[in-house]
């Protein structure tokens, strides 16, 4: 589905933030990107959705060169790609049903979209993913009403309303409790298995990388340290990707 090569990132003040990465995605899978802050791991996937441009190198989406698309081209293929933030991102005073519509902005438009003019349709196919991340019965609340995880999972059922193929996920626990954390990651597995839409999500803990993982793709510095199973990652693998110092901390 996805195949990345030779990917660099230079930002305007100097900083490599991503050398030489590549790296492919088959349809199903469920990677896992891990590394320290500042590895590369968030620039990585805002270049996969082309929110950021590359430097160099190529990204190749269902067999079509996306490295340097522009316009209509461009739009088509975010529209296969689902994202879900760290900060969640929603309308504060919008309702959950209205923030899940405006998943569907590539097909309704910015203003039918400001003006709430959504098809029955799209409202229809908004209340299905809202119960398949558990929110059925708060479409009418207000999205900051919610908790911290309801609405990650409000973001998920927005994210869904595109219709993507492929959903990046950067960092969508790292602001949770424990409990919550394994709660919103259950959901992305539902929509992986369930769904069938193939998953890249950005994650600091190893305990959910070798429960909810597929593959693994370790970032140190910009650079890819490890690649393949979340159990290849043991104590040598560990310290080679976060540092001697480093001490495993796990979510339970």
């Amino acid at each position: 589905m996805l195949a990345v090569k030779k990917l660099n990132k230079i930002y305007p003040n100097g900083t490599h933030a991503l050398k030489n990465v590549s790296f492919d995605v088959k349809k199903g899978e469920f990677l896992i990107i891990i590394g320290l802050s500042g590895s590369g791991k968030s620039t990585l996937l805002r270049c996969i959705n082309r929110l950021i441009d590359l430097t160099s190198g190529s990204i190749i989406f269902e067999g079509v060169e996306i490295s340097k698309q522009e316009g209509a081209a461009l739009r088509k293929t975010r529209s296969k790609i689902g994202m879900v933030f760290q900060n969640f991102n929603l309308i504060p005073r919008f309702s959950v049903l209205k923030n899940t519509l405006t998943g569907a902005l590539t097909r309704t438009g910015t203003l039918a979209s400001i003006l709430g003019n959504f098809s029955k349709e799209d409202e229809k196919k908004a209340r299905g993913f809202l119960k398949t991340v558990g929110l059925n019965g708060k479409e009418r609340s207000r999205a900051d009403n919610l908790s911290g995880g309801e609405q990650q999972r409000l973001g998920m059922a927005r994210a869904l309303m595109q219709d993507p193929i492929l959903l990046l996920a950067d960092e969508p626990v790292a602001s949770l409790d424990p409990a919550t954390s394994h709660t919103v990651m259950d959901y992305l597995k539902k929509i992986n298995k369930e769904l069938g839409v193939t998953i890249i999500c950005n994650l600091h803990f190893l305990s959910l990388v070798r429960e909810y993982g597929t593959k693994v793709l370790a970032l140190k510095d910009g650079e890819i340290v490890y690649q393949g199973p979340p159990d290849g990652i043991d104590e040598k693998w560990f310290k080679t990707i976060y540092g001697e110092e480093a001490k495993e901390v796990g979510i339970n």
